[in-house]
């Protein structure tokens, strides 16, 4: 006769389930993690090779960051991030760098898996979780409601303080592309953001500290100039950090996010 299994025997299996359970849990988690910090480091590398073959196809020039309207009008009302671009009725379709990248999704590269909830804080736009180097290489234009009739999408381009008047820098003029960043994770205060900013850009502060990098489980993703992909794990503060008043430095809410050095050191290829 089949003996059925007595109270003491499922209690020993039960606890012996959960303890094995909550051995497995805590590895599978970061397991899922370290898996999702890989798929970043792919996604950034595929950027970095896609900004590059723009610029070998455009006399060096990487891709621009932000033009307001179109090339022969600059008050169209198309806005054209690096990311996404969108139109004048409120359609949003991928931008000039995903184009150039192997997939003909752009949500398989444009959306960081570390940064699925978070709030892009921009314009609207679907969440990248990447951030681009405006505050020195890529071209950034001016609001359109400076535009005058005639005017394309170009003429908006900012000239750049931290360049001493130019617009943006080509290929060539990197000299440091193995420790200048191009791309990384965008991290601010309450989200994310697609506009990475030096620690010291002249111009805004206010900006800067918008523009930081996410450290997400205490490490961020850098894509360098020259393509290599790195991991850094010491979020700094800005050197001018003690100099600037709460409000300003808040919008980075360090240590959650941070920069990637004191100073533009990382952010300059000069």
């Amino acid at each position: 006769m089949r003996r059925g299994w007595t109270i003491i025997e499922m209690t020993c299996v039960i606890a012996i389930l959960t303890l094995l359970v909550s051995i497995l849990l805590p590895g599978l988690r970061h397991t899922n993690r370290e898996a999702m910090h890989l798929h970043t480091g792919s996604n950034l590398r595929q950027l970095a090779r896609a900004a590059t073959l723009f610029s070998v196809e455009r006399s060096g020039m990487f891709p621009p960051g932000l033009l307001h309207g179109l090339n022969n009008d600059a008050q169209s009302g198309d806005v054209r991030a690096w990311d996404w671009w969108k139109r004048p009725d409120g359609t949003v379709q991928p931008g000039p760098v995903w184009a150039l990248t192997d997939t003909t999704d752009p949500r398989g590269i444009l959306q960081c898996p570390l940064a699925q909830d978070q709030h892009a804080g921009w314009n609207g736009d679907p969440v990248t979780g990447y951030n681009y180097n405006v505050a020195f290489i890529a071209a950034e234009a001016a609001s359109p409601w400076t535009a005058q009739p005639g005017m394309g999408a170009w003429d908006l381009v900012i000239e750049k303080p931290n360049l001493g008047g130019l617009g943006w820098l080509t290929r060539a003029q990197c000299r440091r592309a193995g420790t200048t960043a191009l791309f990384g994770l965008g991290g601010r205060l309450g989200g994310v953001n697609k506009f990475m900013r030096s620690p010291v850009n002249i111009g805004g502060m206010e900006t800067a500290y918008a523009g930081g990098q996410a450290f997400p489980d205490g490490v961020t993703h850098v894509a360098w100039v020259d393509g290599h992909i790195a991991r850094r794990r010491h979020p700094f503060r800005g050197q001018l950090w003690d100099d600037l008043p709460n409000w300003m430095t808040s919008q980075l809410e360090w240590p959650r996010n941070g920069f990637l050095s004191d100073d533009a050191r990382a952010y300059d290829p000069r």
